[in-house]
């Protein structure tokens, strides 16, 4: 390992001097512009629609979707970023850039809403299909253009091929968690 004169290994000066430039960017160029209220509004308005739609009765299971979905895309988003395959010009907070990234918000509300609402397999798939299809072929073509959003080593149908999968993987998961759930209840022991 490489030491700085200070004792601290290289890559944290380095991360420390990334920081404070990114930290200024932010202060100067993105806080209070137009594209950061707009990120701002966004984020407000996905949470809220998202609460008035949800099934309150079903709080619990499609939370755990939500909160599931936020988590894996979090992280493929942080490895997106980390590999440089793509970056967001834009920061809603300067230290998180997750919440910049509209899709972090999106995703879990729309797919925990088409969760919601298609309870069979087969239209689950079909919804999760024609979501991807637009997240990934309108909305984030449409992110591209107004510098929300940069794609760097990327294509839009990798991003289709993993918003169906990971909404598959969640669903299944989710579905399996629930039956033990349930089988537990009827048989305690």
């Amino acid at each position: 390992m490489f030491l700085a004169v200070t004792g601290t290994p290289i890559e944290m000066e380095i991360q420390k001097l990334l920081t404070a430039v990114h930290l200024n960017k932010w202060l100067r160029e993105d806080l209070f512009h137009f594209n950061w209220w707009f990120l701002l509004g966004l984020s407000i308005l996905s949470i809220v629609v998202w609460w008035k739609l949800l099934d309150k009765t079903r709080l619990p299971e499609i939370l755990l979707y939500a909160v599931l979905t936020t988590l894996v895309t979090m992280g493929i988003d942080e490895c997106g970023i980390e590999l440089t395959l793509w970056f967001y010009p834009i920061y809603l907070l300067p230290i998180f850039p997750v919440l910049t990234a509209i899709n972090l918000l999106i995703l879990p509300v729309v797919f925990s809403l088409a969760y919601q609402h298609f309870n069979t397999w087969k239209s689950f798939i079909l919804a999760s299909i024609t979501i991807a299809g637009l997240l990934s072929f309108a909305v984030e073509p449409a992110l591209v253009w107004a510098n929300f959003y940069q794609l760097l080593k990327w294509q839009y149908y990798y991003s289709f091929l993993i918003y169906v999968a990971v909404s598959l993987i969640i669903r299944c998961l989710i579905v399996k968690l629930f039956a033990i759930a349930e089988k537990a209840q009827v048989h305690p022991y």
